[in-house]
């Protein structure tokens, strides 16, 4: 197939950890091909100095045992040396295995050259794929050998996977191998000369970005849907809505053993009866309702019957891919004239201007974002509609803001991509869709803008509606932060071509009267730099160090008047006159260059952009230093983040109610809000106030509660330990330790802790890690700075693995069977006494803060931690509320523990909660450690 192939070797080792100057190799094996026929073998297992690490024993099956008289590193890694020789070897993640080999003394004849990344290649040749692990590969194109995560068998795997990927590199549009090794930075990239070869026997075309982008759209048909206010609207029939869901309805032939869930149609009427009569709804749905089926159907129904469009906002990533890619296909094979598009904000889209520059310069400064820019291209040929988020890579926040579609830099209908664009592409879909699926952030983002991002919807659902009023207040919100300002001013100051300013300065004549104005703009941006440094420097300084990882502080009436936040201001001051300098002397810039050669257009409307984003942050600064607007509260922010520290300062608004019943309310018909947590009891009345919907008038606003479909007294029971500890007492954590290592040793593993505080989750994960680990149970800890997305697939792929975690995984985390069989709650949920707005409800509204905020807020964030336990009808396990409040008689207990979802709540003295639970659920913990 390939004729260039000589004899390739692969390479592939198990290691006891991810680092070389730490870690050992344990095993190795190597196989030599000639195209597809494997002619050598060789492996063997490798004794380490060091004992084999539980979490490698689980994952791999190697243990001590197995290793006690295996040959030492040097041994093993001769036997590789001598069947490799000097040919080509492919390992997937190479540098990785390469890092191992060199640490333990080899290193092939021709050094790094030889060694060809088959990740790397991975993500050019397929990158639409979800994930290019080697084992999602294997397992996807039908080529795994078992077992996986052994050498032995996953180098035979690789040997496979490369034919493959070398197969699918060769099926890629012509002009993109250009485009790659264009950006590959030479022939000292080792995969250059596998790419060249194939390149070589195809048509010899240059890249064309917008060629590919024609190629890839078919004539879709264009025919935008009314104004639903402009219309005479026509009732769905609810009895037609609700035949949908019997066996042979739409919802019944949509899925195999389908059974009708009376629920599911009770939810489906309202839904349908709000959008009839323009009517607004609020449905808490418990889990195991089916939700999003419920006001998918009568969304559907009521856009067809109507010709108008029916929008849907959801807080999760993982929620609207689920509508994008399961559900609404599913739908639309029942309803053949549905039409449905996803649509989020304009920084989640490829800018094919700026991929265009990034081309032009090389593909980046290093090899990561060169990497980077080759998927990039191969990406754009194989797909024709999609977002950055489904890109699978680690992406730096400036390799991405690079490529990323921006509504400051967006020249539209002037770009010479317009035509071909993902962004004004997809916006004209959406014009034309019976469902637009959203975001939270981006139907926020609209009600700010005056309705001018989205289509005109005036029908709405709002799903995983108990996040909306956060992130209504954040995007109704102003904040400037130390890294967003950093990130412009370095853009525009950078030396030589990555720096915008001095790219204009080389674009422009000596005699361009544009020219002066620009070289004036570059040393008033360095010096703003150092003035922004020092201010960001002074109020991160007025940040207390806390437990969370992120902490704030409120600025308040007496801090303006005395103390470190008026020697900050004054710097912030500063910082502000030198931004009016930029922007006035920008614009002048900007004017200039309007008479300038074709040559500075995309460079000018890069300037534009960033002097959008200065002018944003010098009215977000401003706000905050004149501090007497009421309509908001002033916080100043500090995040670690890795190494570096994020600081900013915001100004939140108070009442987000307010805003939405005068902004949003006023230009829809009918909005239709659903969770399973927004009620408290029966009482909707806290989510009510939160979204507006209080300000009403009377008769708006209809409200509905649904009990799950589960049988929640029989798949969970709820245990509350008796005889411990409030948190306020020196002997909590001493308490709570007990009671964590008894549910663990009692449960023998699959059990979720949630934390609200990370000080001690940390202080406790230090405590219990080892003592586990002796009882045969491996505990991880959600570190800070670390990867939810990683940890969570983690936890997901061993069902015997347990977890610390803190906010991220109170809600929005799945993992259903035995992955999950218990989730311990430390403490009750509370806001942090001096949470900003907390300490300004208390301030404002005084005696009723606690019961219109504080424990409302808390009790429907226990329910959502709760609601991580059960996700199927075959799930069981049990819910520990280790706080000791609980138990000893606050006033405020029997609130949290009526809105659970059981009937029953078992007290138990503390030291027979390892024996009760064990009794019901534990698995012996000897088999965890199998």
């Amino acid at each position: 197939m390939f004729g260039f192939e000589d004899e390739i070797a692969f390479v592939d080792v198990e290691t006891t950890g991810f680092d070389p100057a730490r870690h050992e190799i344990i095993e190795v094996a190597a196989v030599v091909a000639r195209g597809p026929e494997v002619v050598q073998r060789f492996s063997t297992l490798v004794k380490p100095s060091q004992p084999v690490p539980l979490e490698i024993v689980e994952l791999t099956g190697i243990d001590d045992d197995i290793l006690a008289d295996a040959p030492r590193v040097e041994e093993a890694l001769a036997g590789v040396a001598e069947i490799v020789g000097d040919r080509d070897v492919v390992a997937h993640n190479a540098s990785f295995d390469r890092a191992f080999a060199s640490a333990s003394g080899w290193e092939h004849p021709r050094g790094e050259a030889a060694w060809l990344d088959s990740l790397e290649l991975a993500r050019i040749a397929l990158p639409r794929m979800r994930s290019h692990r080697l084992v999602d590969l294997a397992r996807a194109f039908g080529l795994l050998v078992e077992p996986a995560h052994r050498a032995t068998a996953d180098v035979e795997t690789l040997a496979r996977l490369w034919r493959v990927l070398l197969g699918a590199l060769d099926d890629l549009p012509a002009g993109v191998l250009a485009g790659v090794l264009g950006v590959s930075g030479g022939p000292q990239w080792p995969l250059a000369r596998v790419v060249a070869h194939i390149a070589a026997a195809r048509p010899q075309v240059g890249l064309d970005l917008k060629r590919l982008r024609h190629e890839r759209l078919r004539k879709e048909r264009q025919c935008s849907l009314k104004d639903a206010r402009e219309a005479e609207l026509a009732p769905v029939p609810v009895d037609e809505v609700a035949a949908e869901f019997d066996d042979l309805g739409a919802v019944g032939r949509m899925y195999e053993d389908y059974e009708r869930r009376a629920e599911q149609v009770e939810m489906a009427r309202a839904v349908t009866e709000a959008l009839n009569e323009g009517r607004h709804l609020a449905v808490e749905a418990g889990t195991g309702v089916g939700k999003s089926v419920a006001y998918l159907v009568p969304a559907a129904r009521f856009a067809l019957a109507n010709d108008v469009s029916v929008g849907v906002a959801t807080k999760t990533n993982a929620l609207m891919d689920q509508l994008l890619y399961r559900e609404l296909p599913a739908l639309a094979r029942e309803m053949p004239e549905l039409r449905y598009v996803g649509l989020k904000g304009y920084e989640r889209y490829l800018c094919l201007r700026k991929l265009g520059r990034v081309l032009d310069s090389g593909g980046g400064s290093d090899a990561e974002d060169r990497a980077i820019a080759a998927m990039l291209v191969s990406w754009v040929a194989s797909t024709s509609w999609g977002d950055l988020d489904a890109v699978n890579v680690h992406w730096r926040p400036s390799a991405r803001r690079s490529v990323a579609a921006s509504a400051a830099e967006c020249t539209k209908k002037r770009c010479p991509y317009y035509a071909v664009c993902y962004v004004h592409g997809q916006r004209r879909r959406a014009r034309q869709a019976h469902v637009v699926v959203t975001n939270h952030s981006l139907l926020f983002r609209d009600v700010v803008s005056g309705n001018q991002i989205l289509p005109p919807i005036r029908h709405w659902v709002v799903d995983e509606a108990h996040g909306a009023e956060s992130e209504a207040r954040e995007q109704l919100s102003s904040a400037v932060s130390s890294s967003g300002c950093a990130a412009s001013l370095a853009t525009l100051s950078a030396r030589g071509r990555h720096g915008l300013l001095e790219s204009l300065r080389a674009r422009l004549g000596a005699d361009d009267s544009a020219r002066e104005r620009v070289e004036g703009l570059i040393p008033l941006v360095h010096e703003t730099a150092l003035i922004a440094t020092s201010f960001f420097s002074e109020i991160g300084e007025l940040v207390i160090p806390g437990a969370y990882g992120r902490e704030a502080e409120r600025i308040t009436p007496r801090d303006r008047e005395e103390g470190p936040w008026t020697r900050a201001a004054a710097v912030g001051w500063a910082l502000v006159k030198r931004l009016d300098r930029i922007i006035d002397q920008g614009r002048e810039a900007i004017t200039a260059l309007e008479e300038a050669s074709e040559e500075t257009a995309e460079l000018r409307a890069d300037l534009v952009g960033q002097l959008t984003a200065l002018a944003d942050a010098r009215e977000a600064l401003a706000l905050i230093l004149e501090g007497d607007d009421e309509r908001y509260v002033h916080v100043v922010r500090s995040e670690q983040r890795g190494q570096a520290v994020e600081v900013a300062a915001e100004s939140l608004l108070y009442d987000v109610g307010e805003a939405l019943a005068e902004r949003f309310y006023p230009e829809v018909m009918s909005v239709i809000y659903t969770s399973a947590t927004i009620a408290v009891g029966e009482d909707f009345s806290y989510f009510a106030r939160a979204v507006g919907l209080d300000r009403l008038p009377e008769g708006s606003l209809a409200t509905l509660r649904l009990a799950s479909s589960y049988d929640f007294d029989r798949q969970m029971t709820v245990y509350v330990p008796r005889g411990i500890a409030p948190p306020n007492s020196p002997r909590y954590l001493e308490d709570l330790e007990r009671v964590l290592f008894d549910v663990h040793v009692a449960m023998g593993g699959s059990v979720l802790t949630l934390f609200t505080n990370a000080q001690d989750m940390e202080t406790l994960y230090r405590r219990l890690a080892e003592r586990l680990r002796s009882e045969g149970l491996r505990l991880i800890v959600q570190s800070r700075g670390a990867s939810a997305r990683r940890i969570a697939d983690e936890f997901i792929g061993d069902e015997r693995l347990s977890l610390f975690a803190t906010k991220s995984f109170w809600e929005g985390f799945d993992a259903k069977g035995d992955t999950l069989r218990c989730v311990v709650v430390a403490r009750l949920p509370f806001a942090q006494p001096d949470d900003p707005l907390m300490e300004a409800r208390k301030e404002r509204e005084n005696r009723v803060w606690w019961e219109r905020y504080y424990l409302p807020a808390a009790i429907i964030e226990l329910k959502q931690a709760a609601g991580r336990l059960i996700r199927s009808s075959t799930d069981t396990g049990c819910l520990v509320l280790a706080d000791g409040r609980l138990s000893s008689g606050a006033h405020y207990a029997p609130r949290f523990l009526k809105a659970l979802p059981v009937s029953d709540v078992e007290l138990v003295p503390v030291e027979e909660l390892r024996e009760t639970i064990a009794a019901r659920f534990g698995r012996p913990a000897s088999s965890a450690a199998r």
